[in-house]
């Protein structure tokens, strides 16, 4: 896992005037971002001076070699690359069969043999977690790219001509890049909902997607990897058990591959079933080639708050599969003061401290020894394992497994417990901001064919009273949301031709996993302390399986009692229950009877006689100001000075889920918002009507 950066004029011109000053340009930009790889450092600069690349490597495979930038023995075809691909022997043993020659036995340097052989087709033969920048000179031609899910960050920006790349967009300031509020972006979540950030002008590279700079300077982002579900209406002729087969056959295979490694690797163990499959199927395999082989499992444990506190439950998984376990039980006090240090790095506003735990997680693993770690992320979006996905599983019925034996509720069961979801009142989740229903959203909901997901995500969302210009904020965000989709995508969800789970599905992995978890929570909180997160459950092998299977294998109708003589039946629904089945060799019973639980850093309840000010409440006291927030030129002092009035007052709320106060959640909002403008010095921001 490492960092890299790159810079090219689009006109061909040279980008400085001389080589050395350049140079200094990719020295700088990978030194902001040097933490992604401080074993060592490499840059190339085209003869003519036009293109620029960097790379700063943190070492996994073949530690003595593999330095980067990349190049083929003529010196024409230049790569930096972030991340890890699979298959590599397999893939390695083919191109040699076909007269590449390698120059080292890292892992990257598939991707100049492949891209020597395949073309731009190459990327279809990639299997991992990466982001890259390749060009080839003898063409002028250069290639950027992202994973299939979006693992591996990478951001882009044109800045005077001259097009921009880095791993985080700390690494574009040395480029010339300078950065000001996108306050448009900000009111309406862009962040969030596309592929826009809180910096004007600066982009996510969307995943799956493939971008080409021609000779020309044409910028062209096309897309490579799409998801794709079966059509609706259709039966599927494969029988349960040959489904749960397919998915442990395939989750297995996803952790085998990423199991390879230089460096000592470990686990990370919360009290889920996703990480406890992982570690299970790990601790399996190591003891395969090692009868007395002992996993490393990492834990976040919070005893102060034994409602929520995880740690007994991975305990005994760990102890149930041989593995050793190492817990690290963060304060209310480290969480306030690692918060700044997750915010700069994680480079997006945040509501809850749960980057920050994963942040000090990763510490914790490095201050241990070791680099690599195998996380659950991902399981939740491809199998089904949220709540709010219940009412669109329930929007349509189930024709694909028609033929399987599984019961089914009738049109009309299903019609009324989606009434009873819908209209049971006013909902709250440590996610959101307001309490929401599922009937909210009309408006964009209608554009994906009336899937409900989207009514939790703008519940997350401030109100319009916290932001100055008030016209720039779309109260529409389901909207919003809904058009940063794939039109294709909006089609088959409002023709049918998707069942709503998949749908909903669908819109979960494209706003959630790659905007939210895959980056506060999972490679820039790693990357941070200088760790290589691996993410089986998002190896696309996997995941296009899963995704062929029907909505009740991954959501589970059980009936648990019938009622009125049989004429209406009373429905438990399990989620995830094809992972349940595939990794139950694997776990703990009591792991795999869990229900879903959200990932949590809950605080502890202060005591009822406690009059002090808590942690956090100092924090958000002393950042949030006047000054502070008037400076940022595009949020309400009047608001904020209220929500902190009303916050300090009184006795913080420590909800039962082990979620924060809402007061809280939006103090820590625009705490993060204070602190990007701190790290990055940007200017107040101006209206310009």
């Amino acid at each position: 896992m490492c960092g890299i950066s790159a810079i090219q004029s689009l006109s061909g011109a040279t980008l400085a005037e001389d080589k050395s000053q350049l140079e200094s340009q990719l020295r700088a930009s990978i030194k902001a971002i040097g933490h992604r790889g401080p074993d060592s450092s490499g840059v190339y600069i085209s003869e003519d001076g036009s293109l620029g690349l960097a790379h700063a490597r943190l070492s996994i495979i073949d530690l003595k070699s593999g330095q980067q930038p990349l190049h083929d023995v003529i010196n024409t075809i230049h790569a930096v690359v972030n991340g890890e691909f699979y298959d590599y022997a397999d893939i390695r043993k083919d191109l040699e069969a076909k007269g590449c020659q390698f120059l080292s036995s890292v892992d990257s340097e598939l991707i100049i043999h492949l891209y020597q052989t395949y073309g731009q087709n190459f990327i279809h033969r990639l299997r991992g977690e990466f982001a890259f920048v390749l060009y080839d000179s003898k063409r002028r031609l250069l290639m950027a790219a992202r994973d299939r899910f979006g693992i591996k960050p990478l951001y882009y920006t044109v800045v005077n001509g001259k097009l921009m790349f880095a791993s985080e967009m700390k690494g574009l300031v040395p480029f010339g890049w300078k950065p000001e509020w996108d306050a448009e972006s900000i009111m309406q979540y862009g962040e969030f909902f596309d592929n826009r950030t809180v910096f004007k002008g600066v982009y996510k590279m969307p995943p799956g997607h493939l971008l080409t700079c021609n000779r020309s300077g044409q910028i062209e982002n096309r897309i490579y990897w799409e998801h794709e579900y079966p059509h609706a209406a259709l039966e599927d002729p494969r029988s349960v058990q040959e489904m749960i087969e397919g998915v442990r056959q395939r989750l297995v295979d996803a952790v085998r591959v990423r199991l390879r490694s230089d460096v000592p690797l470990g686990v990370y163990l919360s009290g889920g079933i996703d990480s406890a499959a992982v570690a299970g199927i790990a601790s399996a395999l190591l003891k395969e080639k090692d009868p007395n082989a002992k996993l490393m499992t990492f834990t976040l444990a919070f005893p102060a708050r034994e409602d929520v506190d995880e740690g007994p439950i991975a305990r005994r998984m760990a102890e149930s599969i041989g593995a050793e376990i190492h817990m690290v039980a963060p304060t209310e006090e480290d969480l306030v003061r690692e918060f700044p240090r997750s915010i700069y790095h994680t480079e997006q506003p945040t509501m809850s401290f749960h980057g920050t735990g994963k942040m000090i997680l990763s510490k914790f693993v490095h201050d241990n020894g070791y680099r690599v770690v195998l996380t659950g992320e991902g399981s939740d979006e491809i199998f089904g394992g949220y709540f709010f996905l219940m009412p669109d599983f329930l929007r349509a019925a189930d024709p694909a497994v028609r033929r399987l034996g599984i019961p089914l509720p009738t049109d009309e069961e299903r019609s009324l417990i989606l009434q009873e979801l819908e209209s049971s009142g006013l909902r709250q989740d440590h996610f959101s901001l307001r309490k929401f229903s599922f009937q909210d959203g009309q408006l964009g909901r209608e554009l994906v064919g009336g899937i409900s997901t989207y009514t939790m995500f703008a519940a997350g969302c401030l109100s319009d009273a916290a932001f100055v210009p008030r016209h720039l904020y779309n109260s529409n965000l389901t909207v919003t949301a809904a058009e940063g989709l794939s039109p294709d995508a909006r089609r088959k969800m409002c023709s049918g031709q998707w069942h709503p789970l998949h749908g909903s599905l669908y819109i979960s992995t494209k706003i959630i996993l790659r905007n939210v978890l895959l980056n506060a929570l999972g490679d820039r909180v790693e990357m941070a302390n200088s760790i290589e997160g691996r993410t089986p459950f998002l190896d696309h092998y996997l995941v296009e399986y899963v995704n062929t299977l029907p909505p009740s294998v991954k959501i589970m109708p059980l009936v648990e009692k019938v009622i009125c003589n049989g004429s209406i039946r009373n429905w438990k629904f399990t989620e995830k229950w094809v992972l349940r089945q595939a990794v139950k060799p694997f776990v703990t019973e009591e792991i795999y009877k869990n229900t879903k639980a959200q990932y949590n850093t809950p605080i502890a309840r202060p005591a009822p006689e406690e009059k002090a000010l808590t942690p956090l409440q100092i924090m958000v006291k002393s950042r949030v100001t006047k000054e502070a927030i008037e400076k940022l030129g595009w949020a309400s002092w009047d608001y904020f000075e209220e929500v902190l009035r009303d916050y300090l007052s009184s006795s913080p709320e420590c909800p039962s889920d082990g979620g924060l106060d809402k007061r809280a959640r939006i103090l820590l909002i625009i705490t993060s918002f204070l602190i990007l403008q701190e790290k990055f010095h940007v200017p107040t921001w101006v209206c310009d009507s």
